[in-house]
């Protein structure tokens, strides 16, 4: 008769449990499994039973228990053929902790994700891994980059055969967008914080047709719970409710409390839009006397400000007055821990940047002091009117940026910009409305690009951007988007029937002369232009 190996046996029962409501029992099977292999020195199934132990932690929603188990099992995971799982534990605390507001280990731990999925040179994992810096980005205020960062992760999962990268990518990009929406929405712009809508529905949807490849009901509470928080704040209620009230008993009967947490507070907003504020109130003190305060920031400022707007609508002066006041104080806290990681991220990457790029410094300084010793007078290098660079910027700058691309193969795009119709804006409306679109369209620039890109204002409407280091693919895709939010901006704010539209000719290097790629770049533009404006072209091979 066979002996049967009690560790073994806890592993295997636990590894049943996952995706299935019986998520507890797995955590107190994975736990016995780790105790019992420690205690008998066997380090492989001590790393698998830790592994395990951090996903029921995962999924139970219990974070504070997933980063300290995190801590002790990551040093287990150090093998190569344990990289995968290595990397997933990393990805996993660093949601827990950007949820748990740890803002510099979230961005800790996705950077080392990625480090290691460079490392073994897997497309499938660098996906993933910039999917949880991405939301490292997301949740310390800036979604934008965020976006940039998801849709990098987008292309790559699109090139692997598995499945899986995409799922969450889409699923991450459509929480981005919520994101981003909460954030517009706040600041009173409501064009942008529906674009960022319309582009969440996109993902999500495309997310959802990918469900049916995977038996695991965690994904669907994820999926099916971001689009219906999204068809709810597109006004479309009835499809909310819907997918809504599937994700929530799905996530009740497996137990995934995080994630049921804020499905349930998308119920009471529900609620409150169709002018039933009495419910929507209720439900949502019972919310609050079952997170106890245990919840992701980011839900408890939701839950609170509902609590506000339903009290308020009900008349319960005294109680909407308590619930703003904590609202208040929740968002200030997270904006203190946003506003101090993005501190100390700007400070980190500006000494590594000046780490990396000293000797091209030097080459600038020497350059500039020779043109200074030729008896050349220098020029402002902003356009005084957007704040971007000007002609005298861009001979500074782009130089050492073809010199540095071509020394090394670099991808390096040039984009023409020009507004269309910019005379007739001027004509019509007036030239201080000209000069206002001028300044929104520069902002925009700003707002779609990274800080390593060059913008210049290089005549009355045109406007130059370099894309240094980036794919011509990637570089199309954010010009894209340039385009549709100008597009989609509300002008009539600044003039009624007002509206501004961009047509953009792009060239990619090489060949890395400036002159030949302005050359095509004007070309790409006019054709745009001819093409019926407001769109992007590429200059033709």
């Amino acid at each position: 008769m066979s002996v049967v190996d009690p560790i073994a046996e806890l592993l295997r029962e636990a590894r049943a449990a996952r995706g299935t409501p019986a998520l507890a029992e797995g955590r107190e099977l994975a736990r016995k499994a780790w105790h019992a292999a420690a205690l008998a020195h066997r380090s492989s199934d001590q790393a698998e039973a830790g592994h395990l132990l951090c996903l029921f932690h995962y999924r139970l929603g219990d974070l504070p228990e997933l980063i300290a188990s995190g801590e002790s099992v990551l040093p287990l995971l150090q093998t190569p053929e344990r990289r995968a799982s290595k990397s997933e534990l990393l990805r996993w605390m660093s949601t827990g902790c950007c949820e748990l507001g740890r803002f510099d280990a979230a961005l800790r731990h996705a950077n080392e994700a990625c480090a290691e999925a460079e490392i073994a040179g897997d497309p499938h994992q660098m996906a993933l891994g910039l999917n949880a810096l991405g939301a490292c980005f997301e949740r310390i205020g800036d979604p934008w980059q965020a976006e940039r960062l998801m849709g990098d992760a987008l292309r790559m999962a699109r090139g692997v055969a598995d499945p899986f990268p995409r799922l969450v990518t889409l699923n991450n990009l459509c929480a981005v967008c919520i994101g981003a929406f909460y954030i517009l929405r706040h600041a009173d712009d409501m064009a942008e914080a529906t674009a960022a809508l319309r582009r969440a529905l996109v993902h999500g949807r495309e997310a959802r047709t990918l469900l049916p490849q995977f038996g695991d009901p965690f994904f669907s509470v994820f999926v099916e719970g971001n689009l219906g928080e999204v068809l709810l704040h597109l006004g479309r209620t009835d499809e909310a409710r819907e997918l809504l009230e599937s994700a929530l008993e799905c996530g009740l009967a497996h137990g995934y409390e995080a994630q049921v947490w804020r499905i349930r507070c998308s119920i009471c907003e529900l609620l409150l839009a169709q002018g039933q504020p009495e419910q929507a109130c209720a439900a949502l003190v019972a919310l609050l006397q079952d997170m106890a305060e245990r919840g992701a920031e980011s839900t408890m400022i939701r839950v609170h400000h509902t609590l506000y707007r339903a009290s308020r609508d009900i008349g319960r002066v005294e109680q909407a007055l308590h619930h703003l006041e904590q609202y208040e104080r929740h968002e200030r806290r997270r904006a203190s821990q946003q506003l101090n990681t993005q501190s100390r991220l700007f400070v980190t990457r500006l000494e590594a940047e000046h780490s990396h790029r000293q000797a091209e410094h030097a080459r600038l300084e020497a350059q500039v002091e020779r043109t200074r010793a030729a008896g050349f007078e220098a020029e402002a290098q902003r356009d005084e009117l957007t704040g971007l660079g000007n002609r005298r910027h861009l001979e500074q700058r782009l130089p050492l940026l073809l010199e540095s691309a071509q020394a090394q193969g670099l991808p390096l795009t040039v984009a023409l910009i020009d507004l269309d119709h910019f005379k007739r804006i001027n004509d019509r409306f007036g030239h201080a409305a000209g000069d206002k679109v001028l300044e929104v369209v520069a902002q925009k620039l700003r707002e779609n690009t990274r800080a390593s890109d060059v913008l210049a204002r290089i005549g009355g409407e045109e406007f130059l951007v370099v894309f240094a280091e980036m794919p011509a693919a990637q570089a199309l895709e954010v010009c894209e988007r340039l385009r549709a939010r100008v597009a989609e901006h509300d002008w009539t704010a600044l003039a009624p029937e007002l509206a501004a539209t961009l047509s953009i000719g792009l060239a990619h290097a090489p060949p890395y002369d400036l002159a030949t790629l302005f050359d095509q770049a004007d070309r790409a533009m006019y054709r745009a232009k001819q093409g019926g404006r407001n769109r992007v072209a590429v200059a033709e091979e």
